[in-house]
């Protein structure tokens, strides 16, 4: 297998679940990302410093898991 270079850490993913009916439009450094109701994203963990993010968070609205790369659901 080929080595592969990440430009970011691998243990720093975390998946964020809107656990609500709403869709949200995150405003986060790297710009616009829509969050669609009952939905799941995978994202790297400086992604939570994002005052909107926190403030979600904080509401319960958004769940913020580790993300666990051995258990995806897409690997075979």
């Amino acid at each position: 297998m080929p080595d592969r270079n990440f430009t970011w850490n691998p243990s720093d993913v975390v998946t964020v679940t809107n656990t609500t009916q709403e869709n949200f439009l995150l405003e986060l450094d790297s710009g616009q990302l829509r969050l669609d109701a009952g939905r799941s994203i995978r994202m790297t963990r400086d992604a939570l410093d994002q005052q909107q993010v926190i403030e979600l968070t904080k509401l319960g609205k958004l769940q913020v898991t580790k993300f666990n790369w051995r258990k995806r659901q897409d690997a075979k």
